[in-house]
């Protein structure tokens, strides 16, 4: 399964909210090279892109959903995955819709 570019609610429904078109993802997409993430979390509103391409516009309506949490970088592949990050940058957004 492709989860690059996905938005994946892990600790409370275990599943994809939303995922680009396999197009999309394609041709953003930059396989063994850096990828660009770009994560904006604005009170309900999650958008992201991957190497410029939006790839998730997604507005949460589920009520009881925190608007804020703890940022974690992770990775799934297993015991012989290498992964690197370089460049992050936080920045705090007001509160609100």
């Amino acid at each position: 399964m492709e989860t690059d570019g996905n938005l994946y609610d892990e600790s409370r429904r275990n599943r994809n909210l939303m995922e680009p078109a396999k197009e999309t993802r394609a041709q953003a997409l930059r396989p063994n090279d850096w990828n660009a993430y770009r994560i904006r979390a604005q009170g309900a509103h999650i958008q992201l892109w991957l190497n410029g391409a939006q790839t998730v516009d997604y507005t949460e309506r589920d009520a009881s959903i925190p608007w804020r949490g703890i940022i974690a970088l992770q990775i799934h592949g297993g015991a012989f995955t290498k992964v690197q990050y370089r460049n992050l940058v936080l920045e705090e957004l007001p509160d609100g819709p």
